[in-house]
């Protein structure tokens, strides 16, 4: 083997190094921005709340967690720029109930009467938590159906959620299967052949 041949091979050496060493640079570099990626959505599933959250639709955001006091699930949503979450559970007869927590600082146990009335003419009244942390405000809708926009405007804390887009079918399956009764009479099944 001449000198051509050692250069050629030192020259495929080093750009065999050098290819190694662009594969850990770029394999380091997507590796963090997944580890980034994650934590986000950890921080997103964590926002504001003491409980363990899970994704129920990651794509349209919408996070589910079962609450053992009710027997069932709730709905929420993180809006983070505008500081509020939206929660949302189905009641025994399904209609729909929601609530909103706008994350400010207030006077803890408080109520606030804003200028907005129910159809009714009662006041729409925002309560502050105990902690003094955030204000909540909440309806529920006599219908039992689901496809609901829900927009209010309290005195400068304003929301709209278009419910159309959050899939409530595991929350009605909950209430279904929480009317379960126990037969008196043992059921023969029924085989087929």
């Amino acid at each position: 083997m001449g000198v051509l041949g050692k250069l050629i091979i030192k020259i495929i050496k080093v750009f065999l190094l050098l290819l190694i060493a662009a594969a850990v640079i770029v394999g380091t570099y997507l590796g963090y921005l997944e580890y980034e990626k994650s934590q986000k959505l950890k921080a997103e599933l964590n926002y504001k709340s003491e409980h363990e959250w899970v994704w129920h639709n990651e794509y349209r955001r919408i996070q589910i967690r079962y609450v053992d006091a009710l027997g069932r699930s709730i709905l929420r949503k993180v809006y983070k720029t505008e500081d509020h979450v939206i929660y949302a559970y189905k009641n025994d007869d399904y209609s729909l109930s929601a609530a909103v927590l706008f994350f400010t600082p207030c006077e803890p146990e408080s109520e606030i009467i804003t200028s907005q009335k129910f159809v009714s003419g009662k006041p729409k009244t925002l309560v502050c938590n105990p902690d003094g942390e955030a204000l909540s405000f909440s309806v529920t809708w006599s219908d039992k159906s689901s496809d609901k926009l829900w927009e209010e405007q309290l005195d400068g804390f304003n929301l709209s959620v278009d419910f159309s887009d959050w899939d409530f079918t595991k929350l009605d399956q909950e209430i279904t299967l929480s009317k379960a009764k126990s037969k008196s009479t043992p059921n023969k099944s029924i085989k087929q052949d």
